[in-house]
């Protein structure tokens, strides 16, 4: 797997958020997931970002906690 993400240390999140970009090692994409300062966007392979599923930051948390 490729991640488009660099160690930044802090990333303002602002209205548009911050997209990660997710390929596999022969860089076909996996999946966009933004990650704005109300919601979280998972939208995997090449769907269109308007059909992305949506959850909140809080419903995003609970899960990665649940890991």
């Amino acid at each position: 797997m490729k991640v488009s993400v660099e160690d930044i240390p802090t990333v303002p999140v602002n209205q548009k958020g911050i997209l990660i970009r997710i390929r596999d090692d022969s860089g076909k994409t996996v999946g966009k997931l933004w990650i704005g300062n109300q919601s979280v966007r998972w939208a995997r392979g090449t769907t269109p970002d308007m059909s992305a599923k949506r959850v909140t930051l809080r419903q995003f948390v609970d899960f990665l906690n649940q890991l």
